[in-house]
C-alpha cells in the first residue's frame, strides 16, 4: 500500500537487490527493494531473522561482509548516489550523514576508552582539530540529549548498565546531527522498562534533529509504539508496507498477520496446545524437596543481589516457577546458585536433601546429570570448531549414558525431533551455519538427552525472532510433562510468563515484590513495581500509548520510591511450590 508523504526525501532505494556468492550458488539476500525513507519519519524494517533488514541497513552504510554485494539498483542519500562513493568519502559520510546504532552496545564501545574520549574521537574524525573545551562541551550536551550527566562521559563502558549504554550509542550516532539514523534493534536484549526509556530517548532525539529514522527489530508490539510506518521484509523481499496504524489494524500479506499474531499478550490467546498432550509425568515421591532455597542471601561487598528467601519446590508433579524483574534484579544470580556456580553468601542450596555447595565428587557428578541449564546465548553455548552432533553427544557420553555409538545416535535424535528439528539437517552443521532459534532448541535438546529432573532456563529466548518465542516456549512446556522436568524459566519477558507458568516471583534489587500465579500476579497486579513492568510492555496496539519523555522520568521516581518498599506482596499458593520471605505477611489471595 501507498504512504502518503511530503517534504524532504533522505533515503531512496531504488530496485536494490544484494547477492551473495556460496558454494553452494547465489543467495539472493534482498530483492527488488523499492523504499524511500523521508525526514522526521520513522520506518520500522521487521521481520524474522533472514529477511534482508540489517542486510539492507549495512549496504546503506558500505559495510556489507565478503563476499556480499549490491548486484542491482540505487542507493541515494539526499542527492548522493551510496554506491559510487570511494573508501574515503563513505568515511567522511558515515556519522556525519548517516549514523547506525548497532545491536550490542557493549561490543560496540571501546572498553579501554572513556566515553567522551570516544565521542570526541567521531568529532576530530569528521571536524579535524577541536578546542578540548570545546569537545567538553559537545560531549556534555549529546550525553545530556539522551538523559545522561556529564559525568558518565568520565566513565569507561563496562560500568555503564546495559540502558546506560545504549543511551552511549544513542549519543554518538547522533553527535554530528546526521540526515538519516538506521537503529538495529537497538534494545533486543533489554528489560521493559530499560526498553522504554531507550527507545522515548531515540525517538526525541531523531525528533529534535529532524532526521529520519530506520528502525530494525521483529518485536511488532515494539514497532507499534516506535513508528510511523513499516516495511514488512520477507526471504529479501518486501511483501507489505503501509503506515503502523494500516499494518497492525489491517494487515493485508499472511506474514504480516503471522508477525502480528505472535507476539503473546498477557491476558490475551495462549500458545499453547493445552489440554491436547499427554497427561504429566510424574517424578517419584520423595522425602526431600527436588530444590530448596533455605535462608539464602548472596552479597557482592556492599551490594546485596539476594535479600533472604526460602522456598520449597518438591518436583513431584512438574512445574514452571518464573522468576522476572528488571536486569540487575537479581534473577541470574539466583539461576547461579541453583546450578552450584556461586555459593550463597549465608543460607543453603538444596537438592534433594543434599548441600549443593557440600557435595562430594560423585554426588556432584550427579548433580551435575539431574540439572541442566539453557542459557541466554545459544552460540556462546556451543564450540564453534566442532560440529553440533560432537556437543550432544560428549555430556551423553561423559555421563555414563551411551551404550553403543548407534544408542548415542538413537538418542540424538529422539531429543532433536522432541524439539522439532530434522536431525538430518542439523547435526552435521557447525553453529554458525544454523539459526538462531535452531541452535536455541538444540541446546534444549542436549539437556533433554540427559534425563535432568530439573532445567535452569535463564531468558532462553530474548535473543530469537518474536515468531521463533513461542514455538520454543511451547517445545519447553511440552517436555515439562513429557518427560517430568520441572523448571526455573528467568526471564524479563512477562507475557511469556503469565502463559507458561504454574507460579510467578517478581524480583526487584534482590527482593520478592510480589509472588503467586500468573493470573493474579501478571493478569491483576497488586505491587506498584509490578504495575510498572506491565505498563512498559509495547504491545501491537497503536491506540494504546507506551508514554512520553515524562512517563520516563516518573519511572525513575517510582523506581526510587519501591526502592525503600521492602515488602512483600503474597498473591496466593499452588500445590508443590512453598515460597517463604522473612518478615513479610502473607496476604495470599
Amino acid at each position: 500500500m501507498a504512504v502518503e508523504q511530503s517534504g524532504k526525501v533522505v533515503l531512496t532505494l531504488k530496485d536494490v537487490s544484494i547477492d551473495f556468492p556460496t558454494s553452494g550458488g547465489l543467495v539472493h539476500a534482498v530483492r527488488n527493494l523499492d523504499l524511500a525513507i523521508y525526514e522526521g519519519r520513522r520506518v520500522g524494517f521487521i521481520g524474522e531473522s533472514g529477511s534482508g533488514k540489517t542486510t539492507t541497513a549495512l549496504a546503506v552504510m558500505q559495510m556489507l561482509a565478503a563476499p556480499g554485494y549490491v548486484s542491482s539498483g540505487s542507493i541515494t542519500l539526499g542527492d548522493t548516489e551510496i554506491l559510487d562513493l570511494n573508501e574515503e568519502e563513505m568515511r567522511k559520510t558515515r556519522l556525519q550523514r548517516v549514523a547506525y546504532i548497532p545491536q550490542g552496545a557493549m561490543n560496540s564501545l571501546n572498553p579501554i576508552m572513556r566515553i567522551e574520549d570516544q565521542i570526541w574521537d567521531a568529532i576530530r574524525a569528521h571536524e579535524g582539530n577541536v578546542a578540548k573545551t570545546e569537545l567538553k562541551k559537545r560531549s556534555d550536551d549529546c550525553l545530556a540529549s539522551v538523559g545522561l550527566g556529564g559525568h558518565v562521559g568520565r566513565l569507561y563502558p563496562h560500568e555503564l548498565s546495559g540502558g546506560m549504554k545504549q543511551r552511549v550509542c544513542i549519543a554518538l550516532g547522533v553527535s554530528l546531527n546526521p540526515e538519516l539514523i538506521i537503529a538495529d534493534e537497538p534494545t533486543s536484549a533489554l528489560d521493559v522498562v530499560t526498553q522504554r526509556h531507550v527507545m522515548q530517548t531515540l525517538k526525541e532525539v531523531q525528533a529534535k534533529i529532524g532526521s529520519g529514522l530506520i528502525l530494525i527489530g521483529h518485536d511488532m508490539g515494539l514497532m507499534a509504539q516506535s513508528v510511523d510506518e513499516l516495511a514488512v521484509l520477507k526471504d529479501g523481499e518486501l511483501v507489505e508496507h503501509g503506515t503502523v496504524k494500516q499494518i497492525i489494524e489491517s494487515p493485508k500479506h499472511p506474514y504480516t498477520k503471522q508477525l502480528i499474531s505472535s507476539v503473546p499478550l498477557v491476558g490475551g490467546d495462549s500458545f499453547l496446545d493445552e489440554g491436547l498432550g499427554a497427561p504429566p509425568m510424574n517424578r517419584s515421591a520423595g522425602s526431600e524437596p527436588l530444590l530448596q532455597f533455605d535462608g539464602v542471601t548472596k552479597t557482592y561487598g556492599d551490594v546485596t543481589a539476594v535479600h533472604p528467601m526460602s522456598f520449597k519446590l518438591d518436583g513431584e508433579v512438574p512445574k514452571i516457577i518464573s522468576i522476572v524483574g528488571q536486569s540487575g534484579s537479581g534473577k541470574s544470580t539466583m539461576g547461579d546458585m541453583m546450578l552450584g556456580f556461586t555459593a550463597p553468601s549465608s543460607g543453603k542450596v538444596m537438592f534433594e536433601g543434599q548441600d549443593i555447595n557440600r557435595m562430594g565428587p560423585a554426588a556432584r557428578l550427579d548433580f551435575r546429570k539431574n540439572v541442566q541449564a539453557v542459557f541466554q546465548d545459544p552460540y556462546a553455548c556451543f564450540n564453534p570448531f566442532y560440529r553440533v552432533d560432537h556437543a550432544l553427544k560428549f555430556p551423553f557420553k561423559r555421563f555414563g549414558f551411551a551404550k553403543s555409538e548407534s544408542h548415542t545416535e538413537e538418542k540424538m535424535f529422539e531429543a532433536c525431533t522432541a524439539v522439532g528439528l530434522d536431525p538430518s539437517q542439523v547435526l552435521r552443521r557447525y553453529p554458525h551455519q544454523l539459526s538462531g532459534g535452531q541452535r536455541q532448541r538444540l541446546i534444549v535438546a542436549r539437556a533433554l538427552m540427559l534425563e535432568p529432573k530439573l532445567l535452569i532456563a535463564d531468558e532462553p529466548v530474548s535473543m530469537v525472532d518474536a515468531s521463533l518465542r513461542a514455538t520454543i516456549l511451547k517445545n519447553i512446556y511440552d517436555l515439562k510433562d513429557q518427560y517430568g522436568i520441572s523448571i526455573l524459566y528467568i526471564t524479563h519477558d512477562l507475557a511469556t510468563a503469565y502463559h507458561v507458568s504454574d507460579y510467578v516471583i517478581v524480583l526487584y534489587h534482590g527482593h520478592i515484590a510480589e509472588a503467586g500465579p500468573p493470573k493474579e500476579v501478571i493478569g491483576n497486579p497488586q505491587h506498584p513495581y509490578t504495575q510498572l513492568l506491565i505498563d512498559s510492555i509495547p504491545w501491537p496496539d497503536v491506540n494504546r500509548s507506551w508514554g512520553e519523555s515524562a512517563s520516563a522520568d516518573d519511572d525513575v521516581r517510582t523506581l526510587a520510591e519501591l526502592s525503600k518498599n521492602t515488602q512483600t506482596v503474597f498473591r496466593g499458593q499452588v500445590p508443590g511450590f512453598d515460597l517463604t520471605v522473612p518478615g513479610s505477611m502473607s496476604n495470599a489471595a
